[in-house]
């Protein structure tokens, strides 16, 4: 009978603590949605990137934060009240993630296709030095041939004085 009781105010109190979920109101400096998404695609890149290569970022020194900061005319406090605006408004924070995703698919896609064609080339490229090799030894092999033909033949055999 206690247990009931315990579970049930149990319940209760957490049925009731749910009820009052606060949700941030819209900044008053926010981000359009295509200023976010932009300005997450370029987090994305960077992040990549930093995995990618942290010594070519350093060299070239980059940082990335202060880049997407000076970049989008940003500070941190503005980009964290907007990401936590939109990731409450949930339909929203979906669209402009699919478009991220959609748009570095694209970059992916596009750089694949360069990265073939550059491949095709140096294949082709490779292909004619292997031709031009082997038509000059064919040339070779018929050069020592032809001078390796036997003294007793009078066609061939130089005429002495």
């Amino acid at each position: 009978m206690i247990q009931r009781v315990v579970l049930a105010l149990f319940s209760l109190v957490f049925i009731l603590s749910c009820n009052e979920v606060k949700t941030p109101k819209k900044p008053d400096d926010f981000i359009n949605k295509d200023k976010m998404t932009d300005i997450l695609y370029d987090i994305s890149l960077m992040r990549a990137l930093k995995t990618y290569s942290v010594n070519d970022m350093l060299a070239l020194g980059l940082q990335p934060d202060s880049y997407i900061y000076k970049k989008y005319d940003i500070d941190s406090l503005q980009l964290a009240k907007s990401i936590d605006y939109y990731s409450v408004n949930f339909n929203e924070y979906t669209a402009i993630w699919e478009e991220v995703g959609e748009r570095l698919t694209a970059q992916r896609d596009a750089l694949q296709f360069k990265q073939n064609e550059l491949d095709s080339i140096r294949l082709q490229e490779s292909k004619s030095k292997r031709d031009s090799i082997e038509r000059a030894a064919k040339f070779k092999k018929l050069k020592e041939k032809s001078s390796n033909t036997p003294a007793n033949d009078s066609i061939l055999a130089p005429v002495s004085s």
